[in-house]
């Protein structure tokens, strides 16, 4: 039995930003436990991986492996397809062994990760059944037991898929709950396996990945991830390159052992308290499209990529030398007029369009690099190594008579403005707070959102057609990449304020004596029609939302009914420990004057509305941060 310890619930203020992260040695410990390792034959034959210290991959060459395009599965009609969940060994660098993943297919022949691209029409409704093949008694990555999660009795791999961004009824939405194994356990919100897409939204790349109850991490790690493309019926106009000239782009970190298998921690940064979960899994071999550092040998013209990051906590920063990226499009959504940008900020969970001219760099070689530090945005170095500064090499070939056939030139607008929901008649502004919650000696044990679990009664229960603000308050040294299910929204602005004075005392978040300065708009990454939002740390994120399908009407769905949706942490690490909270939709329909011309967007204050801090003194008693709680485990 584990030893018991005192645990101290606090934000997590005191750790410098550039500072390692505190990580136990409790290997004694560990080893004197054999369920600390699952998918050994006994405790001696598994290797020790240290949270956060895990031994480094095997040297591989970069840019060696041409890239992959995704398999392609095209729903052109209503008629029910089938895609399984299937453990198969697939390549995933010339010179490492095969590595054993769990993946996406029509059978364990197709199976790949990625999944197979699946593309659909927009306002045709797809039917998909999803199956579970795998029959592992135990996952192939060291499972933390001692975290809430789905825990099938009669043992399996929990799964159950969810399209992520989409408009759909909560039964088809992947509930955390709704889990099944391939041996037929079922989660407490299971219904159905066969799930209908109405498709009923703008034209977009959303992806389909794994959501089951405490062990998301695992099985998306694993590969259960895919993209899911929304094609309009209309032609793509002139100047949008398509064919071979649209490229997707699916990128993720993982660490491998020299025997091509994935090198996931067996031991955990608190190991007394939760033996194997590690707050971040960062890896140092970045992949795209399941190839280790690939190349992509292009023409010098233009080409569209739409790019995932389906990494479990690493947010890439994108350049290349001498060239620039043309944001045509973000989570949702074509932007209405397009931006030139030198870097594009990703974070996990999120989807960006762009455009590339490599006409400027024909017979040449460019890098696709990445800057960004993890944890974002200050960073340790020992999580961000030279390996995971390159993404992807582009060679372009030379200029010719064939090669100056040439797209038209972007324009100006890309589609028609769109009235934008006004905050002024916002039904609620809810003010969310993220917590690290450190054990005695300050490694991280779990994070939390407003001091709530998964388990604890829902607070968020939005009415249809309301408007309403949501505040994502960062207290924790690094940034969140928040995910709402159902509905998109636009962030409004982002204000920092002072922490230290806060955790005094001497300073109100609701009466703006925190803050630092006036609300900021929108950076360029966070602008558009967004499912996923990065709330930076020290800082106030505000979003605003209608709870109405995309196009401002009703939903073609009883929202109301079923499981119900959420809203939680894109770090999978996090979510999986607690930073996930339900939502349950109101049937009864709010219909305020919602929208407001492009001229008349409201530049928000730093307080809230006169009557609102009376609806959140509940809130305030709970997380004043001269609280601390002793939790004794």
């Amino acid at each position: 039995m584990l030893a018991a310890a005192l645990l101290h619930v606090r934000v997590a203020y005191s750790q410098p930003a550039m500072a390692v992260r505190r990580r136990s040695c409790c290997l004694l410990l560990l080893l004197a436990c054999s369920s600390c390792f699952q998918g050994a034959t006994g405790i001696y034959d598994a290797a020790i991986s240290q949270c956060q210290q895990l031994a480094p991959s095997p040297s591989l060459e970069k840019f060696v492996d041409k890239l992959p395009r995704p398999k392609v599965i095209r729903i052109s009609n209503a008629k029910q397809i089938t895609i399984g969940a299937f453990k198969i060994q697939q390549k995933l660098h010339r010179d490492l062994p095969p590595t054993t993943l769990y993946a996406y297919g029509t059978n364990s022949d197709t199976a790949s990760y990625p999944g197979p691209r699946i593309e659909v029409i927009q306002n045709v409704p797809s039917n998909i059944r999803w199956e579970n093949h795998i029959t592992d008694g135990k996952h192939m990555l060291a499972n933390d037991e001692s975290l809430m999660w789905a825990n099938p009795q009669s043992g399996g791999i929990p799964i159950v898929t969810h399209l992520h961004g989409a408009e759909v009824h909560s039964s088809s939405d992947g509930h955390p709950d709704a889990w099944f194994t391939a041996g037929g356990s079922h989660g407490s919100t299971y219904t159905t396996q066969n799930y209908t897409y109405p498709n009923a939204q703008p034209a977009t790349m959303l992806w389909y990945h794994d959501h089951a109850f405490g062990i998301t991490r695992l099985n998306v790690l694993a590969g259960l991830a895919g993209l899911y493309i929304i094609r309009s019926k209309e032609d793509p106009p002139a100047w949008m390159p398509t064919g071979k000239f649209e490229v997707q782009l699916v990128v993720q970190d993982k660490q491998f052992f020299f025997n091509g298998s994935i090198n996931f921690p067996n031991v955990g940064d608190s190991p007394a308290l939760h033996p194997q979960w590690c707050p971040e899994y960062f890896g140092d071999t970045v992949l795209v499209n399941g190839k280790a550092w690939p190349y992509l040998e292009v023409k010098p013209q233009m080409y569209r990529f739409r790019i995932l990051n389906a990494a479990n906590a690493r947010v890439f920063e994108l350049s290349m030398d001498n060239l620039s990226f043309t944001q045509i499009g973000t989570d949702q959504e074509l932007l209405e007029k397009p931006q030139s940008l030198k870097t594009l900020t990703i974070a996990p969970g999120e989807r960006v369009d762009c455009i590339v001219d490599f006409s400027t760099a024909a017979n040449s070689e460019v890098i696709l690099r990445n800057d960004g530090q993890a944890p974002y945005p200050e960073g340790d170095p020992a999580f961000s190594p030279e390996s995971t500064r390159s993404v992807m090499k582009f060679i372009i070939s030379k200029a010719n008579s064939s090669t100056q056939t040439q797209a038209a030139p972007v324009p100006a607008t890309l589609r028609e403005p769109q009235s934008l929901v006004s905050s002024q008649n916002a039904k609620e502004w809810r003010r969310n707070f993220m917590f690290e919650m450190d054990d005695s000696e300050g490694n991280p044990m779990s994070s939390l959102l407003s001091n709530l679990t998964w388990m604890d009664p829902v607070t968020e229960t939005p009415h249809q057609g309301a408007i309403e603000v949501w505040e994502f308050i960062n207290l924790t040294p690094d940034a969140h990449p928040m995910h709402i299910h159902l509905v998109h929204f636009r962030m409004l602005s982002q204000q920092e304020f002072n922490l230290t004075l806060w955790r005094e005392g001497a300073c109100q978040l609701n009466d703006s004596s925190c803050f630092l300065g006036a609300p900021s708009p929108a950076l360029a990454h966070q602008v558009g029609p967004k499912d996923t939002i990065l709330a930076m740390p020290n800082y106030v994120t505000r979003v605003v939302m209608q709870w109405t399908a995309h196009n401002g009407g009703a939903f073609g769905f009883d929202v109301s009914s079923g499981p119900g949706y959420l809203w939680h942490c894109h770090i999978l690490d996090h979510e999986d420990n607690d930073m996930m909270r339900p939502i349950r939709v109101v049937a009864d329909v709010v219909r305020p004057s919602a929208m407001v011309s492009m001229g008349a967007r409201r530049q928000l204050s730093a307080g809230l509305p006169g009557d609102e801090s009376a609806n959140l003194s509940h809130v305030w008693a709970r997380i004043t941060p001269e609280c601390w709680v002793s939790v004794l485990v």
